[in-house]
């Protein structure tokens, strides 16, 4: 057997999500905050997906990837409160099963940051009537796109939305350093998963696996001042991962597992500046041992099936994402060989989009987008994830020839070796 084979039935794919890609979305409160000068790009059409979809799944279907997701933008469905367009419920429904017909599986995400701007004139997550609107907005679309999904996610990302939207104030509605807020996000968030999982398996039988997404933070002893670093690590692994996760534990039936950036933690803070990694085109260090870490972290505090549903990189010119690839998946692969049970790989993202407070500056897409023309482009990197998906392995030697910016070789790990 390959020494970088995955196990047969791995799943390969590329996520995106609605107002990032789709365009068109006036009714949420993303908008307002563009419309009030928040941020210096307005998302305005973004990729135009909503139009082009199908140019969208013939691109993944090229490179043979095995799923696909999107989410479901809530403002676009409810518009008002009770107000349901089942017209664009309907687009949603043509879009998967176009998706399906095509031989994808599809995975469905249906809350990805982005509220209704009556929610947010309401109190946004913090609004005790939160969780039982979402749910009412489960149950008006699940039941019209059941049909052609296989794998449904309640919510992204808890944390980065309470982080930038209560720590950070870069995000709606524009709070900072409000803790307590974040935790009641957090609580209404965990609430409405609760929700929407009792309402997606009422629907369509209590055997239906419902899962959810979050990113996962590796946190690990700085190069330089991290010798006292445990309690600092211990309280991040707690803030960002287990003070939510630990809310709905036992109640998802999967897990996505999304990382892009380590940790590297002192006696009372983490220092992103810390030594001297290839950087991404954000600044953001890169450190694929990273994802395994996160990866184990979660196996073995959940148990529960995994896939990685985000992964990716800010690189325009594509001059490190291959690299990026094959080292962050070949430590997938030795989380697997160690016993995690992760049922797949998805890249954030398919294409490039709208990437919130940092605008259409980053790039993280296999797939590049003229914003003008919206015209897609294949880059390198999505020819060889492409070759990877059909192969169902990494290439031999891992492509010695692919360095990053920087000029550093491949930080993957030594298949020979043991566990680090």
């Amino acid at each position: 057997m390959a020494r970088w084979r995955f196990p047969d039935g791995f799943l390969w794919g590329a996520s995106t999500s609605s107002y990032q890609i789709e365009g068109g979305n006036s009714a949420a409160d993303w908008a307002v905050w563009e419309a009030e000068g928040r941020v210096h790009d307005s998302c305005g059409a973004a990729a135009d997906s909503w139009n082009r979809y199908a140019e969208d799944v013939e691109l993944a279907v090229s490179m043979g990837l095995g799923v696909y997701r999107i989410s479901i933008e809530w403002s676009r469905v409810e518009p008002e409160p009770g107000h349901f367009d089942d017209d664009a419920i309907a687009h949603y429904a043509e879009w998967l099963a176009h998706a399906r017909a095509r031989g994808l599986q599809t995975m469905v995400v249906l809350w990805h940051f982005t509220n209704p701007t009556w929610l947010t004139e309401n109190g946004s997550w913090e609004w005790d009537e939160a969780p039982a609107r979402f749910e009412a907005f489960v149950r008006r679309v699940v039941p019209r796109l059941a049909g052609n999904v296989d794998w449904w996610a309640t919510i992204n990302e808890a944390n980065t939305f309470a982080r930038h939207g209560w720590l950070t104030g870069e995000w709606p509605p524009g709070k900072r350093l409000d803790y307590p807020g974040g935790f009641r996000v957090y609580a209404r968030l965990a609430d409405a998963h609760r929700r929407a999982r009792s309402a997606i398996r009422e629907l369509l039988g209590a055997s239906t696996q419902v899962g959810l997404t979050h990113v996962v933070p590796w946190t690990h002893p700085a190069e330089r001042g991290g010798g006292f670093s445990a309690g600092c690590i211990a309280f991040w692994d707690w803030l960002t991962t287990f003070a939510f996760l630990d809310k709905v534990r036992g109640e998802f039936d999967w897990l996505g597992v999304q990382y892009y950036y380590d940790s590297p933690c002192k006696t009372l803070h983490y220092d992103i500046d810390d030594g001297t990694p290839p950087r991404t085109d954000m600044g953001w260090r890169i450190a694929p041992e990273g994802l395994y870490a996160a990866v184990m972290l979660c196996w073995r505090r959940y148990g529960v099936p995994m896939l990685v549903t985000e992964n990716g990189l800010a690189d325009a010119a594509d001059a490190q994402r291959s690299r990026f690839l094959l080292d962050h998946v070949a430590w997938l692969h030795r989380a697997i060989a160690e016993g995690a049970d992760v049922r797949g790989y998805l890249h954030w993202s398919l294409l490039d989009n709208f990437e919130w407070a940092y605008g259409f500056g980053p790039r993280f897409g296999l797939v590049e987008v003229d914003y003008e023309t919206f015209e897609r482009r294949l880059r390198p990197s999505g020819e060889l994830f492409g070759e990877i998906a059909r192969a169902n392995e990494l290439p031999e030697g891992l492509r010695p020839d692919l360095r990053y910016a920087d000029g550093q070789p491949s930080l993957a790990p030594n298949p020979d070796a043991g566990t680090p």
